[in-house]
């Protein structure tokens, strides 16, 4: 069995618990502004743009909690680190949509949750993938 040394780091804690909360705070202040009062019918090209925007900064948050995650518990198994920055990251999305229900001419959408949603899942992918692969080829040294 291989002895694993785990180093207690509070500055890096503090650095990357930081980050996260820096991005959630960007996240919370764009749901915050308030929608368009006049109805349109928005263009693929619009509804494109919002909806890959949600992708994007849940797979940015996802990341970010990973790290965190990862230094929080340095003995937990990478699926569990994975898991717990997963289920993190969709809750801040329902959050993050029951918050846009106060705020004017924006709601709550389900659908808003499940492209969150997608995001985390394209993170953790991506994550895994470069762990695994990461592994493999230090085990061919």
């Amino acid at each position: 069995m291989k002895f694993m040394k785990i180093i207690f780091r509070p500055s890096l804690i503090v650095v990357r618990g930081l980050g996260l909360l820096f991005w959630m705070t960007v996240i919370f202040f764009f749901s915050s502004l308030p929608g368009s009062e006049n109805q349109f019918e928005p263009t693929l090209i619009y509804y494109m743009e919002r909806k890959g925007a949600h992708v994007l900064e849940y797979a940015v948050l996802m990341f970010l909690a990973v790290r965190f995650v990862r230094v929080i518990f340095p003995l937990k198994s990478f699926k569990n680190i994975l898991l717990g920055a997963g289920v993190f990251s969709l809750l801040y999305g329902v959050s993050d949509e029951l918050h846009q229900l106060f705020v004017p001419y924006r709601g709550a959408k389900v659908s808003d949750v499940l492209i969150d949603g997608s995001g985390i899942l394209l993170a953790g992918a991506f994550i895994f993938l470069m762990s695994y692969i990461h592994h493999k080829n230090s085990r061919k040294i």
